[in-house]
């Protein structure tokens, strides 16, 4: 799997690039009617940050901070089950309400099968999917960013929901993240889809009870009137990752970016008499430096205080800007550390041989502190021991 907020900046590039014409597509499989709603656990009422988290293999080789060990037992392998558990209940005590499932619908991908091993009905924590729509995907190209113009792509696309609604959210409906009895999507990078995806996304809706939130990134804000169609379809916002060479400046832009963004969020809702979902991200770092196209410099924080900073910013504007979701965290970044390492530390762990060697738990307790979930029944908010040193990077 490729660097993806490396890829994010490459696709400002691709956006606008041709794909040569292809007039047909694979005929849609005939179905039964969806049902109008999925029965699952409303968004709005969820109190904790979402934990992104990955099906795919742990690579020590091109990390540079390395997983808790409780919680993947075999490297250079996937999670079992058991290791799921025990991410369940960290997850838990640090007061996180949700999960977020990268999930490839494509049949030729393991993820479908990896997590019904191990996490479909393994606890009861609420989940939504992030769909991968960019990589590995059954669209043209399989990577890279999408002409939605392309009937192809757009009959993809179309399928894709369609199995991750029947596959995923209405068989695990009693966990599964809903907005008005709707099923939540995640699109990691919306602005990878160009063309008139819009009309694409309103077909959909009406076919199926799903709703799609949608990563716009926000450190560098279109104002292409072809992309504003595109992102005013959507029924929220919530970024994948924040990026910029120093973290302060990362703060400060997305802060600002954050507040032009609600004010566009007004006009929408002014022009469509929708109402919008924009919901904050939390990013503690980013390091791909051991990947092989890992070109992005590291980001880190100078001290743990600069990351208490973003936090302290990101509830200051919650229910003004943001709405009192989340935020969104990429809490095991390290699996897609395999291949590109979001190393979530802060500076003071640094060793004398200048190598990230682990994080224990100081993300996890900044995360707690400022947004844990801890009014919820049963949910102990116990602090765990600090894993510095030889793990660590939760």
């Amino acid at each position: 799997m490729v660097a993806r907020l490396s890829a994010v900046f490459l696709l400002i590039l691709l956006f606008a690039r041709s794909v040569p014409a292809i007039d047909s597509g694979p005929a849609p499989t005939p179905r039964p009617a969806a049902p109008a709603r999925v029965d699952g656990v409303e968004l709005e009422g969820i109190r904790g940050w979402f934990a992104n988290i990955y099906p795919w293999k742990y690579d020590p080789s091109l990390a540079t901070v390395y997983p808790v060990r409780d919680l993947w037992r075999r490297p250079n392998d996937f999670q079992s089950a058991a290791d799921i558990s025990a991410q369940n209940a960290l997850l838990a005590r640090y007061g996180s309400g949700a999960d977020v499932l990268e999930y490839r619908p494509n049949p030729d991908a393991s993820d479908h099968n990896q997590w019904l091993r191990t996490y479909f009905t393994n606890g009861d924590r609420p989940f939504f999917i992030a769909y991968e729509h960019v990589y590995g995907t059954r669209m043209v190209p399989s990577d890279g960013a999408k002409d939605m113009n392309l009937r192809v792509n757009r009959e993809t696309f179309r399928l894709d929901v369609a199995a991750i609604v029947r596959n995923v959210a209405l068989p695990y409906q009693h966990r599964y993240v809903t907005s008005h009895g709707r099923a939540v999507i995640f699109l990691w990078a919306a602005s990878a889809m160009y063309g008139d995806f819009a009309s694409l996304l309103d077909e959909i809706r009406a076919e199926y009870p799903v709703v799609f939130i949608g990563s716009i990134n926000l450190m560098h804000v279109q104002t292409d009137p072809a992309a504003m169609r595109n992102f005013k379809a959507l029924d929220g916002f919530m970024e994948y990752g924040l990026y910029s060479p120093d973290y302060e400046l990362m703060v400060d832009t997305y802060t600002v970016n954050s507040a032009k963004w609600r004010r566009v969020i007004r006009g929408f809702e002014a022009e469509t008499g929708r109402k919008y979902l924009f919901i904050p991200t939390f990013q503690a770092a980013f390091d791909n430096s051991k990947f092989s196209s890992g070109t992005t410099p590291p980001m880190y924080a100078r001290s743990r205080g600069d990351v208490i900073h973003h936090a302290e910013r990101i509830k200051e504007e919650t229910g003004t800007v943001y709405d009192p979701l989340g935020p969104f965290v990429v809490f095991s970044e390290l699996i897609e550390g395999a291949a590109v390492i979001q190393s979530q530390c802060v500076s003071d762990t640094q060793d004398k041989h200048d190598r990230w060697i682990g994080c224990g738990t100081g993300r996890l307790d900044i995360l707690r502190d400022m947004f844990g979930g801890s009014a919820v029944p049963g949910n102990d908010v116990r602090r765990d021991p600090p894993h510095y040193g030889m793990i660590g990077s939760l």
